[in-house]
């Protein structure tokens, strides 16, 4: 029985140091794959008040929802939940306000954010939405 008892902690000792191990290269392993890879935003010229859809590359995780916030606030219709057949999720964002937007996509503590400069809407309002450039002459 003492031979055994010896055995049974030896290998008790080895379980527990193989766990330990495991654990240690989970927690300082680098996050080359993170979940979110990549976040962009459509259109160029943002302004106030038109729609554009945000894009997150999802690169590991297809099955946690991915929410999306513009400086901090959640955008209407986040989180969203990607399709296991599409390594990406969509949103539409419609600024409110002109200035620096930082656009965060957030799935599992792994976030990628981009900033985007939005500018103040045009004399035309919604209606100028995807006019940007077409008539330089009347917008400024």
């Amino acid at each position: 029985m003492n031979a055994m008892s010896a055995r049974a902690r030896r290998a008790g000792m080895g379980l527990t140091a193989f766990g330990a191990a495991a654990a240690t290269m989970v927690l300082v392993a680098p996050q080359a794959s993170a979940w979110v890879s990549d976040i962009s935003v459509g259109g160029s010229n943002q302004q106030v008040g038109c729609a554009y859809t945000v894009t997150a590359t999802v690169a590991v995780d297809r099955l946690l929802s991915v929410s999306f916030t513009d400086n901090g606030t959640a955008i209407t219709g986040s989180p969203v939940t990607p399709s296991l057949l599409s390594n990406s999720v969509t949103i539409q964002w419609t600024p409110t306000t002109a200035g620096a937007h930082t656009i965060q996509a957030t799935q599992d503590f792994i976030s990628k954010s981009t900033v985007v400069q939005v500018a103040a809407s045009s004399a035309f309002g919604s209606v100028g939405c995807g006019l940007n450039g077409l008539f330089p002459s009347l917008s400024g």
